[in-house]
This record gives structure tokens, sequence and C-alpha cells, in this order.
């Protein structure tokens, strides 16, 4: 709100002065402020000011006003937004499919990471990583598939958070056998690929198997987190190890 009453007084000080009274560096903040709050009345104002002042916006602002709608639970005046952004690099899809993600409109978040690749934009560990969630959310283990082959054909980090993502669907989806293969490829993983992997064999009914893939976490040294705690103490349940 701070922000807000600011941004308010600045527009304030500067109508009577003949200068600019928006420019696309505090139109960004303000409207990051109004996102912050939930405030979508806020938000249309800036809006409105922008377009009354003719601003030009450059990519950081264009995202900001993006932001704001998604946040604000209006997730077509965001991809609205985004269909007039002059400049989409891979960090502008990327967020307009997560924001479909994030409202729960998974097929649309999909059909929009189909079209990010036929305008021949290379999805990041980002793209993929979010897709793949949503893959193992909904156990599509085809579609899995074919984006884990695309990974391999345009190229990825094997140690980063796309490749622990890789691990989680194939675990949510029911391969623990897939998940496994893939997860022995990472170089060195860590936490996150460690507790999809113990996760999966909890919730696909092989408590062995993930009690003895911890104690293998422990023996590397590396330290569980609240998320690793939950798939052994599944684990536990499934054995009936209350001990």
């Amino acid at each position: 709100m701070d922000a807000l009453q600011l941004y308010r007084m600045y527009q304030i000080e500067n109508a009577g002065t003949g200068g600019d009274k928006t420019n696309k560096f505090v139109m960004s903040a303000a409207l990051t402020a109004a996102a912050s709050i939930g405030s979508l009345l806020c938000g249309k104002e800036i809006h409105c000011r922008v377009i009354r002042s003719g601003v030009n916006l450059d990519k950081v602002a264009w995202s900001a006003l993006a932001d704001m709608y998604a946040k604000c639970g209006c997730a077509d005046n965001a991809r609205y937004v985004f269909d007039r952004m002059a400049d989409r690099d891979v960090v502008s899809w990327t967020a307009m499919i997560g924001r479909y993600f994030d409202a729960r409109r998974r097929q649309e978040g999909l059909g929009l990471f189909a079209e990010m690749l036929r305008s021949g934009i290379r999805p990041n560990d980002f793209t993929f990583a979010g897709v793949l969630n949503v893959c193992g959310e909904i156990a599509a283990e085809g579609l899995g598939k074919e984006i884990h082959g695309h990974m391999t054909r345009v190229g990825y980090e094997p140690s980063s958070f796309a490749a622990a993502a890789l691990v989680d669907m194939y675990s949510k989806c029911g391969n623990v056998e897939k998940a496994q293969a893939f997860f022995e490829s990472i170089p060195k993983p860590d936490v996150v690929s460690w507790t999809s992997l113990i996760s999966g064999y909890a919730q696909n009914g092989q408590p062995g198997k993930a009690l003895e893939k911890f104690d293998r976490l422990l023996q590397m040294g590396l330290k569980p987190d609240h998320v690793t705690f939950v798939g052994v103490l599944s684990a536990c349940t499934h054995a009936g190890l209350v001990d």
C-alpha cells in the first residue's frame, strides 16, 4: 500500500509540471505493488494511465502488466497483454505458460507451450520443469516422454531442476523403473531428485525401496528437506513401520 501511495503522490506532483506523468520504470514498480496485494482496480487504473500517456513499454513493463492481471485472477487479460507484446522471448513465453498453470488451466498452458515450440523459441529449464510438473499432476506420461525426447534433442543441463522434474514426472505417472533409470543418469543428483525418487517408490507401493533410497541419500551427506520426510513417512505408513 505504501508503494501505491507514493505512486499516487508522484502522479499528483507531476500533474501540473507539463512533464512525463508516467514512465515505464515507475509504472512497473506500481504494477508489482498492485499485484502483491491483489488489487485489480489499482492495476487497471495504472494500465489506463499508461495507455493515455502513450509511454512505450519494454519487456519488463509488459511482463509486470501481465503478471498483475494473472495474480489478480485474470488470466485472460494477462494473455491479452502477452499477445500484444512486440518482443516475446523465452522468459515471456515461460511466464505466460506458468500463469495458465497457476490458474489450473493446464490444457491452455500446454497448448501455449506447443505454440511456443512452433514459433521457434527454444524452451529453457524453467519451461521444461513447469510443463513436466503438469504432466506428472495429470499422469500424462506419453506427453512427458515427448517432452523428454525434445529436451534430449535441444540439450539441457543434466543436473538441473528440469532433470529432477523428469524423475518426478515418471514417478507420479507410476513408472518408477523409468524414474530410477533416468535418476541414475544424473551426474550429481540433488536432494530434489532424491526426494522425487523416494516419493515415487512410496506412492507406488514400494516402501522398502523408498527407505533404501533415503538411507542412500543420508550416506551421500545430503540434508533431507520437509518434502523428503513426507515421502519417507509415507513409505513407513505403507509398510506399517510405526517404530
